[in-house]
């Protein structure tokens, strides 16, 4: 893969954060947090893959950690590459070097404190996660300054890095409510109406259309849902809000679902939203036929269904202002839902599914739905998830159904599109 990423610039500005390719420490379990070394021999092969990936994405800058594994990580997609220290790995304090096995068996309780709380330090003398958090976001912050509209930087750090700068976005209560950034995955954000949003996450698509955490987690016996964003439609493409209007895929859109297919494979286990868009794109991937289930639906709209933004703001600009400026989570359209009724609908719907036990459970759905699904097991206080992006057409965001809760393991991953633009 090599074209440009699939949902464009629009004009916005975009930090691209990739976490650093295996080092040898990760590939003896070994916390190595701001110690160096070199990466592994897994690590070194991978880097093919992610530099074939990026080659064709245009970076305005490239920012590394100072530390080797993320400067060769770096170097394999691009020829200038400026170092950062503000990009280093967590302080973890006395846990540095030590097995991740060993801090468990001897401080678990410690990081389990460490993490719940986020004011404990790492390892007795490190940082806190709320500094780390802190000093992230400064930093992506300083590179979102440094940016024009239309611009895009590639910023190459570490796990822990990206783990403060997802608490703006996945933020979790009392757990972390996402998995780890894998090695050499991708993690994308937009800067867009004053403030980040997370456009991707955790996206290795260019090592495989399934990740290696899906099937782990299916191993272990955790169910694994696989919530699809249906193709495109000319609504999308008017910029019409769609909600409950039941439009079918337009010729971009039936090409999308074909290409999820031949990259993602077919599904045993599909439930679908009944609206047309969604069930053309779930019989693309299903391969023993597809559940309706009614509660999958968009937002529905009320009065707003089949405008435009610009027909909504001229029709209701003081409704549009309360819950999109004051953050009123009012029932849009004067008739139809909030959005704390449409995520209580979704999570009620997927709470009662029959889940696969060997394989990845599809659920074709919505932007709207997903994000608000999202932002539902993420226990954020944003009113209309506005800190996430709406999810690319045909998109895939895979969410583990574990005993300590949900496990968002990525989110929005298309890299299927970007060998149809």
């Amino acid at each position: 893969m090599s074209a440009a990423p699939y949902s464009g610039r629009h004009g916005v500005k975009e930090i691209v954060l990739i976490r650093h390719a295996e080092s040898a420490a990760n590939a003896e379990g070994v916390w190595n947090g701001r110690s160096d070394g070199p990466l592994s021999e897994a690590g070194e092969a991978s880097l093919d893959d992610l530099a074939r990936r990026l080659r064709g994405w245009d970076f305005d800058l490239v920012l590394s950690s100072p530390l080797v594994r993320t400067v060769e990580t770096a170097r394999s997609f691009a020829s200038e590459v400026v170092t950062d220290e503000g990009l280093i790995e967590i302080d973890l304090g006395d846990w540095e070097g030590m097995a991740f096995t060993e801090v468990q068996e001897r401080h678990g309780e410690e990081l389990a404190e460490a993490i719940s709380t986020r004011t404990l330090p790492m390892g007795g003398t490190g940082e806190t996660l709320d500094d780390a958090a802190k000093r992230a976001h400064v930093l992506v912050d300083e590179v979102f300054d440094r940016l024009e509209p239309g611009e895009r930087a590639a910023v190459v750090t570490h796990g822990g890095f990206l783990q403060s700068v997802l608490q703006r976005h996945l933020p979790g209560k009392g757990r972390r409510a996402h998995a780890f950034a894998a090695n050499a995955s991708i993690t994308r954000i937009f800067h867009q109406f004053g403030r980040p949003r997370l456009v991707t996450f955790n996206d290795v698509g260019h090592l495989g259309a399934r990740p290696r955490s899906v099937d782990s987690r299916l191993v272990s016996g955790d169910p694994v849902l696989s919530l699809v964003r249906h193709g495109q439609t000319r609504a999308n493409l008017e910029r019409r809000w769609q909600g409950h209007g039941d439009w079918d895929l337009d010729e971009v859109g039936r090409a999308q679902a074909e290409a999820l297919r031949d990259w993602y494979g077919v599904v045993e286990t599909v439930y679908s939203s009944p609206l047309k868009r969604a069930w053309s794109t779930a019989e693309r991937i299903a391969k023993d036929g597809i559940t309706s289930v009614a509660d999958l639906r968009e937002l529905n709209m009320g009065r707003w269904e089949g405008l435009t933004t610009d027909e909504i703001a001229a029709g209701w600009p003081g409704m549009m202002e309360r819950i999109y400026r004051d953050g009123v989570d009012l029932r849009r359209g004067e008739i139809g839902e909030s959005w704390g009724e449409l995520s209580a609908r979704f999570a009620g719907a997927v709470s009662e599914l029959e889940t696969s036990e060997t394989g990845p459970t599809a659920v074709v759905t919505h932007g709207g739905a997903i994000r608000a699904y999202v932002s539902w097991l993420t226990h954020t206080t944003d009113t209309h998830a506005e800190s996430l992006y709406t999810p690319a057409n045909t998109s895939v965001t895979h969410v583990a159904l574990t005993d300590r809760g949900p496990e968002i393991l990525d989110y929005a991953v298309a890299a299927h599109l970007e060998s149809i633009q």
